[in-house]
């Protein structure tokens, strides 16, 4: 492939520009609607204890999808080749609910269901009826897809388009809120966990982890058409995943900083609370401003996840479909599922992430520490350690839909609370080791014909 040069620079890498564009479109995807509004808020309860929480949330919420990068890089594949080299059967049940989850069930739809509730809040409007909705989520999803159609540019246009946008509104907030602080004083933590359980926990709940494996496709699209070599591919991806969350922890700090200067003045939550501090520091027009931010924000993860989704499914299904053809599929569900509203979306659907999360973290833990992938002891533990990981998980999601859809199982109830850990739901983290270390005992070299 012929280089760009100026894309590329003379050793075959990303030019400084093109990891600054492409870097700030990756930052945006993960951004999203989700990681613009929760800082904020997890400094506001941190308080005097901020940068503790603070240190615990860049191990969860930061350094695990860095490490799903370099798990990409250094296992040389795509996230569906790596599960399929972990244990091909199991593999593709997980990676298409993950797929299917953080694609056109899930996240997208969220996406959208929050740009409509920010759109309301700018305009004050109470609308009942679902036709708007429809009609909003038709438009949303035709400009999505305007921006995934093109496969290779998608990084492209989001980092010269949307992330201009979000980091000019991302700093006016920040950097008045660091100024000018709402309150004169921080006031302790409001929490009883100490502070870095609560940052660890907050940290890991934000799924950034599968996000990334996800985005690892766009990414690796982007990479190749900027003329990068395929040998000097995986190095990059990895370039470009610190330059990303090099952008987030930066933006995390400064929003958990500003969310502490609120103090005690301010007793609302995520969107209300962000949409209010801002009206504090910059009036009716900042607050305009932020569900124009919030919605832009949206966009960027319903773009990032919707093109990975095409991506993962044309794979996946042998090349059946054209990308272009699931491109428009996706965004059609998608369409459809964000117009039943975002409460309902995140209550009746969220706890499905909760099934493909664990599995996820113990499949990069194993691409990122062994240096033998291709089979063994390691790998039949990893593969175990999976298996049981998703198992567990599936435990959690019928534990939250036995509430939900009122199945009201005491007998479920009862073992489930029994099982440790599971009030924080992180029961996979001992299962998978002992099941890692089951699978290491259970395995048996398969012997060669002479």
């Amino acid at each position: 492939m012929k280089k760009d040069s100026k894309s590329v620079n003379s050793k075959g890498n990303l030019s400084v520009k093109s990891l600054i564009i492409m870097g700030g479109a990756l930052f945006s995807m993960h951004f999203g609607a989700s990681c613009m509004l929760y800082p904020v808020q997890w400094g506001r309860d941190s308080g005097s204890d901020v940068f503790i929480a603070y240190i615990a949330i860049v191990l969860t919420a930061l350094l695990l999808p860095l490490l799903a990068y370099i798990a990409l890089s250094k296992g040389g594949g795509t996230f569906w080749e790596l599960a399929l080299r972990l244990s091909p059967k199991f593999g593709k049940i997980f990676c298409g609910l993950t797929a299917l989850i953080l694609g056109p069930l899930y996240i997208i739809p969220r996406m959208s269901a929050a740009a409509w509730d920010a759109l309301m809040q700018v305009t004050g409007l109470q609308i009942s009826s679902a036709l708007p909705l429809i009609l909003f989520n038709c438009v949303y999803y035709a400009l999505t897809y305007w921006f995934i159609a093109g496969r290779s540019n998608i990084m492209d246009k989001v980092g010269k388009i949307l992330f201009p946008v979000l980091l000019l509104i991302v700093v006016g907030v920040i950097g008045k809120g660091l100024m000018t602080p709402i309150a004169t004083e921080w006031v302790p933590k409001n929490y009883d966990q100490p502070a870095w359980a609560y940052g660890f926990l907050q940290g890991y709940q934000t799924g950034d982890l599968p996000a990334a494996l996800m985005f690892g496709l766009v990414m690796l699209q982007s990479i190749r058409a900027a003329g990068v070599e395929e040998k000097r591919v995986n190095k990059n991806m990895v370039y470009l995943g610190f330059v990303g969350m090099g952008m987030l922890a930066v933006t995390h700090l400064g929003h958990m900083v500003v969310g502490a200067n609120v103090g005690d003045t301010i007793d609302l939550t995520l969107s209300a609370l962000y949409a209010e501090v801002v009206l504090e520091l910059w009036g009716r027009g900042g607050a305009i401003l932020f569900n124009i931010a919030l919605m832009f924000a949206a966009l960027t993860t319903a773009v990032g996840c919707a093109g990975s989704a095409a991506e993962f499914f044309e794979v996946a299904l042998e090349n059946r479909y054209s990308y272009k053809k699931l491109a428009a599929i996706v965004c059609v569900v998608s369409t459809l599922i964000g117009s039943i509203g975002l409460s309902n979306i995140v209550t009746f659907v969220g706890p499905l992430l909760n099934c493909c999360y664990p599995s996820a973290i113990v499949m990069v833990l194993y691409y990122v520490l062994c240096k033998n992938q291709t089979g063994g002891r390691l790998m039949n533990g990893a593969r175990f350690a999976m298996i049981a990981a998703f198992i567990i998980g599936l435990l959690d999601v019928f534990n939250s839909y036995n509430t939900l859809l009122h199945i009201n199982s005491e007998a479920f109830s009862k073992l489930y609370q029994a099982i440790p850990l599971t009030s924080v739901q992180l029961t996979w983290i001992p299962a998978g080791i002992i099941f890692f270390l089951i699978g290491m005992a259970a395995y048996r070299e398969k012997k060669t014909a002479e």
